[in-house]
């Protein structure tokens, strides 16, 4: 699937603050411990400049999302 014309990707992008490296749950590039069956993306704190403002951003575009941490004690976030 090519991401970048995936409408649904895309809305999603656009709802997140600038240069949000928004991650589709593909098992092709995902390790396992992240995949869900029960959300369809997923953001690393790692690669976030501004925590606050991205969850302020999902919040306020009223998006399903949990905050989880791996195994590196990193936060990361899965959407619906």
């Amino acid at each position: 699937m090519n991401y970048t014309t995936n409408k649904e990707y895309n809305n999603l992008l656009n709802k997140l603050p600038k240069d949000t490296e928004l991650h589709p749950m593909d098992k092709d590039f995902i390790d396992e411990e992240y995949l869900s069956p029960n959300y369809n993306y997923i953001l690393f704190e790692y690669t976030t400049e501004d925590w606050n403002e991205l969850l302020t951003s999902l919040y306020n575009s009223n998006l399903t999302y949990t905050i989880k941490t791996d195994s590196f004690d990193l936060d990361y976030i899965l959407i619906k």
